[in-house]
């Protein structure tokens, strides 16, 4: 089997806007909207692989252009399971500017829809030909606490979703008023219930005293991890904050290596890691940081993509819960359902996806 063509398209999906404003905070803080990059892969096979990546911010149409010139003439003509091969072979062609970033981004994209090739080729969902560690996974919600929202918009967005089995939500902060944030969180998590999950993400946004600071004030209401409290170089940083606060730590959102997930899992100061699929250039070097990660006995939870990371929840027994958003569901039909409490991927062959 040989792929034949590589086609690309760009579409934009809206988030929802806030209905009411926080007075201490007037500008909504989150993105408007995702830009959507998606890949088609054909074959002389008669298959065909659908791929896809996301930017909350810009560069779009840079990432565009780099599959339709660079990446495609190194992808057409192989044979799409190959996948080592062809992220290998993408990685040495950027090397002189550097993999991380847009390019990597981009190929995601491609060895996205390789994946879902190489699982049709197989004729089993992707999560089968990844291991099949379940038949279902745990999933929480992380896009209620865009644009804005305050407390209240976020827990009533959030108990219908807790009522169908998501477990949780996770709660982005890191605004200019810590008091503000910390209140926020108290306010959600008080609303949503003793039993319920809740994740708190910072971006990197915080120095290490304040972040020692939220992490007692999360520990003091039970709040399950503090993802990415500080900037993800400080090592130092990290180390004291594991030694010091019971929380949880999770980290990694904003990685673009393997060997800065490598790294972090070896000191042996997180609990779990949160690979970007789009960030890291596909399925292929995830795979990789997750087999690091089952060896140190670190939790693996891929960033947003339910799409994808209900097969890789599915798949490995490494990977925990799925972090689900709802912004692609207008892109595709077909991906993850939820079955009695938890999340399920598709019984068709590879990703279950179709472009609407």
């Amino acid at each position: 089997m040989k792929v034949t063509a590589l086609t690309t398209d760009l579409v934009r999906v809206p988030f929802g806007k806030p209905t009411r404003v926080p007075l201490t905070d007037p500008k909504p803080t989150g993105p408007a909207g995702a830009d959507v990059v998606l890949v088609r892969v054909e074959t002389d096979a008669g298959l065909s692989g659908v791929g896809f990546t996301h930017l909350l911010g810009p560069g779009a149409a840079a990432v565009r252009a780099l599959v339709d010139a660079d990446l495609a003439p190194l992808v057409v003509g192989e044979d799409p399971r190959d996948t080592d091969k062809l992220f290998a072979r993408a990685e040495a062609h950027f090397r002189a500017t550097g993999f991380a970033g847009l390019a990597a981004r981009a190929y995601s994209a491609v060895d996205v829809a390789l994946w879902d090739l190489k699982a049709k080729a197989a004729g089993v969902p992707l999560y089968r030909l990844l291991g099949a560690a379940r038949e279902a996974a745990p999933f929480f919600v992380s896009d209620l606490d865009l644009c804005g929202r305050d407390a209240a918009e976020v827990l009533k967005a959030a108990k219908p979703l807790m009522k169908q089995g998501a477990t949780g939500v996770r709660i982005e902060i890191g605004g200019a008023n810590v008091q503000a944030d910390a209140e926020r969180v108290r306010e959600i998590s008080d609303g949503l219930g003793d039993d319920a999950w809740v994740g708190v993400a910072a971006n990197g946004a915080f120095d290490l005293g304040t972040a020692q600071a939220l992490a007692h004030f999360f520990e003091d209401i039970g709040i399950d991890w503090f993802e990415d409290p500080i900037p993800a170089a400080d090592e130092v940083g990290y180390a004291k904050l594991a030694g010091l606060m019971e929380t949880p730590l999770a980290v990694g959102s904003g990685f673009g290596s393997r060997e800065a997930f490598f790294r972090v899992i070896r000191t042996g100061h997180v609990r779990t890691v949160r690979p970007d699929v789009c960030r890291l250039g596909g399925i292929t070097p995830l795979l990789k940081v997750a087999a690091v990660a089952e060896a140190f006995q670190v939790a693996v939870c891929p960033v947003r993509m339910p799409e994808v990371g209900v097969h890789l929840a599915c798949g490995l027994g490494v990977v925990t819960h799925v972090d689900s958003v709802s912004w692609l569901r207008d892109v595709f039909t077909g991906g993850p359902k939820v079955e009695s409490g938890k999340l399920v991927p598709g019984t068709e062959p590879g990703l279950g996806l179709t472009l609407k």
